[in-house]
């Protein structure tokens, strides 16, 4: 597998874990938020290699949608998921068209998702498990995503900060 191809699937993982939680959220995550690489710490698999990456999202009661607007090596894709936040189970699509599924739950105001995807890689099918901590800062103007992704072969997890800016 190549390096866009692991990026994008790496990428798909981290970022299609779903948002969501129950039905009444302390934070209302709506809006445009864009990726301040500066004050990120990507994925190993992706820090090498150029990725612009947007956010666009509607919180509507128990709806979370989400777009995911993102440039990889050139390549510009759009992916939309949608979330449910009264806890329900979700399955959704990476970049990849990889399946993941994800259950999400509030502690305090951090959004936290635990996700479970599968992936192929040299005709071999592996499944990466993962957790992403979602938070706003006090003014509503930055989002941060922290996540663990397990990945097969791998002895530690891997952690990854992404930083984004509202727009």
């Amino acid at each position: 597998m190549n390096l866009t191809h692991a990026t994008v699937a790496l990428l798909g993982v981290l970022l299609f874990a779903g948002l969501p939680a129950h039905a009444q959220s302390p934070a209302n995550l709506s809006g445009t938020w864009e990726l301040d690489r500066s004050r990120s710490v990507l994925p190993s698999r992706a820090s090498a290699v150029s990725v612009a990456l947007i956010f666009v999202i509607d919180h509507q009661g128990v709806t979370l949608k989400m777009e995911r607007q993102f440039n990889i090596m050139g390549i510009h894709r759009t992916v939309t998921s949608t979330y449910y936040t009264d806890g329900r189970e979700v399955s959704n699509l990476t970049p990849r068209g990889d399946k993941v599924v994800s259950r999400s739950h509030w502690e305090g105001a951090a959004l936290v998702t635990e996700h479970k995807g599968t992936h192929t890689r040299n005709g071999k099918t592996e499944t990466v498990e993962g957790t992403d901590v979602k938070h706003l800062s006090e003014d509503g103007n930055v989002l941060v995503v922290d996540s663990t992704l397990r990945v097969p072969g791998q002895d530690a997890p891997e952690h990854a900060r992404m930083v984004f800016i509202r727009k």
